[in-house]
């Protein structure tokens, strides 16, 4: 079993909801979240464009279900064609991970 998750800010929402539709995820979670991005002076951060701009709040959701591993690889690669599709007029690219669950009760 993996963990599903997926990062948008809020303009992108409703694109998350498509991708998922389309690889029929029938059950999902969503959760309305606000990032900031707080640079601190001389730290670098591979994450430069996670949030465009510094101390700012910004609307986003997160997204998560479970999934096994094909179905999962799926919707990865559909986030990431999302995004290659869009390329520069996509600010803030989607963000997704699939993570092992290592155990559950």
């Amino acid at each position: 079993m993996k963990l599903l998750v997926i990062l948008s800010i809020e303009e992108y929402a409703d694109e998350v909801r498509k991708i998922l539709a389309r690889q029929k995820v029938s059950m999902y979670s969503e959760t309305e979240i606000h990032g900031c991005r707080c640079d601190t002076e001389g730290k670098e951060t591979d994450l430069s464009n996670w949030f465009a701009n510094t101390d700012t709040m910004v609307y986003s959701h997160l997204f998560f279900a479970f999934q096994d591993e094909p179905s999962g690889e799926k919707i990865l690669s559909q986030v990431d064609h999302y995004n290659r599709m869009h390329g520069k007029d996509l600010p803030n690219p989607l963000h997704a991970y699939l993570l092992n669950v290592e155990k559950s009760v």
